[in-house]
């Protein structure tokens, strides 16, 4: 099944707004599934093999390793005391080439990730922040998707209820306007133009020809122009089985959003030529809800809290099983050195501006 590329420059001001913004009116909310789920760090019980249940501070590196080799991306971790010098051999060693996609081990909404082209540029881009980086294979498949998959305990099958389409960003020439001039006309588009003038700067002069697609972006994250539509119309029982079976050899995890490429959309219904990217865990948004043709704030509010129902009713059925819960302590000291690291990052992202 092949799709076209869809061109929609109008995005909804909420669809940039930060994640507090969703986020803090579902305070009480989430004060309420704690009560009802008797215990406030439930969430970590619905994903034991992830650290926190995948709130967004577990290791990366860790989480991908738990999906089945054939599914998975070849990769290293390069971590912050590693000699430099053996980053060549690490590379070889890992059966990577380039070009090749580098993001911090713990990262969100796209920081820091980029695609490398030569050596000399990886040691430059690793030597440049002090954090521990994913080296991972650049794949380079047509479609790239965002699966919400989830099973509770003894369930005879899971459930699929979030799938997100992602179109990169692009720009198509006109014949007689520079790209630079398409890039101010297309706002999608003109909201990268910081990162844009470093990828594409030595390019804004030139005029495309009328008809020809400038593809302006690789990685499929929302924050970096990536249009996500909603493609929930693909769900049906074959799309599910093939993720209960992916989900079946993934020990301690009941809930998540994989996020992935494959050459078809087809290949949902197969399981043929798919590589997961990543599985992000409770912290996982629904992202189809992104997408500015039917969606809205509230729609968004909406999605994010019956997306927590689920992971509370899945934490709870663990917990009385016996399952593994994280203690209040613990997740609060996990929490501060979250937002220390994020403060870090940005400090380096600013000083290195």
């Amino acid at each position: 099944m092949a799709r076209k590329p869809v061109d929609l420059d109008v995005g909804k001001g909420w669809e940039y707004w930060s994640s507090w913004s969703f986020y803090l009116p579902l305070v009480p909310f989430f004060l309420i599934q704690g009560l009802r789920a008797m215990h406030p760090c439930f969430f970590t019980a619905t994903n034991p093999g992830i650290y926190t249940g995948g709130v967004g501070i577990e290791s990366k590196y860790k989480t991908l390793k738990l999906i089945p080799e054939r599914f998975r991306p070849k990769m290293v971790l390069f971590e912050v005391n590693t000699d430099i010098n053996m980053l060549e051999k690490m590379i070889k060693d890992a059966g990577l080439t380039f070009p090749l996609i580098a993001k911090p081990d713990i990262g969100f909404r796209g920081l820091l990730v980029k695609k490398i082209h030569t050596l000399a540029e990886l040691k430059t881009y690793l030597q440049t922040y002090d954090l521990d980086f994913i080296i991972q294979e650049f794949i380079d498949l047509p479609e790239e998707v965002g699966v919400m998959h989830y099973r509770f305990p003894d369930a005879p099958q899971g459930a699929i209820n979030s799938i997100t389409l992602k179109t990169f960003l692009f720009v198509e020439g006109d014949g007689s306007s520079t790209l630079l001039e398409l890039i101010e006309n297309k706002d999608r588009a003109f909201r990268q133009i910081d990162r844009l003038r470093q990828s594409h700067g030595h390019l804004f002069d030139t005029i495309p020809a009328e008809g020809e697609k400038i593809p302006l972006g690789e990685i499929g994250n929302h924050c970096k122009g990536t249009l996500f539509l909603d493609g929930r119309y693909l769900i049906n029982d074959k799309v599910v089985r093939v993720f209960d079976k992916i989900n079946e050899e993934i020990e301690g995890v009941s809930y998540g959003r994989y996020d992935l490429r494959c050459k078809s959309l087809n290949d949902l219904e197969t399981g043929e030529n798919i590589k997961i990217l990543e599985l992000n865990g409770v912290g996982a948004e629904p992202t189809h809800v992104y997408d500015p043709r039917n969606s809205s704030y509230f729609a968004i509010i909406h999605a994010i809290a019956t997306q927590w129902r689920i992971i509370r009713r899945i934490g709870v059925a663990n917990m009385k099983r016996g399952g593994y819960v994280m203690r209040p302590w613990p997740m609060i000291r996990s929490l501060v050195d979250l937002h220390r690291y994020i403060k870090k990052v940005h400090g380096m992202r600013s000083t290195m501006r």
